[in-house]
């Protein structure tokens, strides 16, 4: 067993974290991940390790790296995988962006050891920062793995998974190098906890047409608004408590969220439209097809009792790119599982807990389309992720190339 920190500079790990973080990758920049992936890949090649673009769109590509084993009997391969683009900074001060500082201090403009701060910091350029150490570590400690390592970082995440969806379907990536995957860990912030089973999502356009009239004379029209309520309170009255009932031990209850609600042109006009969209998310047992069957019951036997209910029922098109967003659930007892319990373990000096009710995770594609067994594991707190005050603990990112660098260890034997 080797120790990371042998191998690597603190220092060393806070650069390469600012330095993802001051590169923008979020919607709205023009090429959106292409400098980041560009910088990903030069950090290694400068430090000798194969590394390549797996083209998605446009100027989007993933980026694969990865150092070979000797293939043994005893050694699994392994991919650390992480997403290299991040939600929008809105009211952040992007100014601060990389910056080292403690809360107390986030406006003074001094500098200070303890946090760096930004977009992405979190979700997920930190661990993506700590992902690639690790294969810094194992090479410049010249271990020699009994099976593959593999680091992938992918675009597109935080809206379609668009870079994951095009890893899944790309045979070649990895298979013209002669990888053969055992299991995966994705680096999503848990704490130093980590996650074997998240729910599936989908988000749906729910789409409600009425007719126009004068609000004068409503009883000429109808409101495309009030039968969108009169559909959500049937949904609360007989799905809701069905979803209560929907439990997983690791990933919780089945849920819905009623995120937005437009409809109509003015305060004088009966509305002719109405546009729903909810977050669905769904356990075991559950599947894309069962839960969107359900709303279209409910809208069925409404139509039934009222001719005028017209309603279309829809994936929300900047969620869709081509597979559903199922369950991740990876049995306890894959090895993947155990190394990755037992390396936190190590490192933090106490036995991890498994985290429940986590959110969707690429993990989730890996596992289903993949056919790989899938960890989440990475450093930070998952709720400071998409917030005004985003942030990761220079010390967490340590601590978790030390993980990562143990998980290596067990699972692809050196």
């Amino acid at each position: 067993m080797i120790r990371a920190t042998d191998y690597f500079q603190r220092q060393e790990l806070i650069d390469l974290t600012k330095d993802l973080l001051r590169i923008p990758s979020h919607v709205g920049v023009e090429t959106q991940e292409k400098e980041v992936a560009e910088y990903v890949l030069d950090f290694f090649k400068k430090h000798g390790i194969h590394a390549h673009l797996q083209h998605v769109e446009k100027e989007r590509s993933n980026v694969i790296a990865f150092i070979k084993g000797r293939k043994t009997p005893e050694g699994k391969s392994l991919m650390l995988n992480g997403h290299i683009d991040t939600e929008k900074p809105d009211d952040m001060n992007e100014d601060l962006f990389g910056a080292e500082m403690s809360s107390q201090d986030l406006f003074s403009g001094e500098v200070k050891q303890g946090y760096i701060w930004g977009r992405g910091a979190v979700d997920m350029k930190g661990p993506v920062a700590a992902m690639m150490m690790t294969l810094v570590v194992l090479k410049r400690a010249e271990q020699e793995l009994d099976g593959d390592i593999v680091f992938s970082g992918v675009v597109g995440e935080e809206t379609r998974s668009k870079g994951m969806e095009s890893l899944v379907a790309c045979e070649e990536c990895l298979g013209s190098h002669d990888i053969s995957l055992d299991g995966a860990v994705v680096g999503e912030p848990t704490d130093f906890k980590y996650v074997a089973s998240h729910r599936g999502l989908v988000w749906l356009d729910i789409k409600f047409k009425g007719k126009g009239a004068h609000s004068g004379k409503p009883q000429q029209g109808v409101n495309a608004i009030e039968k969108a309520v009169e559909f959500l309170n049937k949904v609360r009255e007989e799905l809701y408590p069905k979803l209560k009932q929907r439990k997983h031990d690791f990933m919780g209850t089945s849920v819905m969220n009623i995120g937005t609600i437009k409809g109509g042109t003015g305060q004088s006009t009966v509305a002719e439209e109405a546009l729903v969209r909810l977050d669905r998310r769904y356990v075991e047992g559950e599947t894309l097809e069962s839960v969107i069957q359900e709303y279209q019951d409910i809208a069925d036997q409404m139509k039934k009792e009222d001719p005028s209910f017209e309603i279309e029922i829809s994936r929300t098109p900047e969620s869709v790119s081509v597979l559903p967003h199922p369950p991740l659930n990876t049995g306890m007892d894959e090895s993947i599982v155990l190394a990755v319990k037992e390396a936190i373990q190590e490192v933090i000096g106490q036995e991890p807990e498994v985290q429940t009710e986590y959110g969707w995770t690429d993990g989730a594609l890996i596992s289903k389309y993949m056919k790989i067994p899938t960890v989440v594991f990475g450093p930070g707190d998952i709720a400071l992720a998409h917030t005004a005050e985003e942030k990761i603990e220079i010390n967490d990112l340590v601590k978790s190339v030390e993980v990562y660098t143990h998980i290596a260890d067990k699972f692809c034997v050196f």
